[in-house]
């Protein structure tokens, strides 16, 4: 019963698969948050607001970039109604953000060309990827030694996930017949 409250209250604001909801569970050891993007992101971005005495941030995201943007509004106010954020990017499309940067001769990191073509550059291998098991596969092939590095960070995070079947496919096991063969 109270695994259902805590779901409930959970799933009423966050898009949360079902396939996920036993880690919500007192049984569940993993834990997992957005608390590294939290320290990394969005705490250095409070302190500056704060430096300068600004209570507003605008930042660079986009609805099509997918998870917990598509539920952001552009303009965000506290209960007062003074601005708290500025997501001026939120409605622009992949098509016109391309044509932007072609018809500006923007210089873009080489991450999002070929070979690797990946469609984010945040941290290397995170579990919250949308792309997760396709920019895994892109450093086994590009970038082995990143591929090794985040199979270390992110080791009991990835075991679940392909234990449960979520996001990134099961490993194959390689046994010293493979190497006969």
């Amino acid at each position: 019963m109270e695994f259902e409250r805590e779901r409930e209250s959970c799933t009423s604001t966050l898009t949360i698969p079902k396939k996920l909801y036993y880690q919500m569970t007192p049984e569940c050891n993993l834990k997992m948050s957005d608390n590294c993007c939290r320290k990394m992101k969005k705490e250095p971005v409070h302190k500056w607001e704060k430096q300068v005495e600004r209570t507003v941030a605008i930042t660079g995201m986009r609805k099509e970039e997918g998870g917990m943007r598509t539920q952001l509004g552009c303009i965000l106010t506290d209960k007062s109604g003074k601005l708290k954020k500025f997501h001026p990017l939120l409605v622009v499309s992949d098509e016109w953000e391309e044509w932007f940067i072609e018809h500006n001769n923007i210089k873009v990191c080489d991450l999002y060309k070929p070979p690797f073509n990946f469609k984010r550059s945040g941290c290397a291998g995170c579990p919250f990827s949308l792309n997760l098991q396709e920019d895994l596969d892109t450093m086994e092939r590009l970038l082995p030694e990143e591929r090794r590095k985040c199979e270390l960070i992110w080791k009991p995070v990835y075991e679940e996930y392909r234990r449960i079947g979520y996001r990134l496919k099961k490993q194959k096991q390689l046994s010293l017949f493979d190497e006969e063969e």
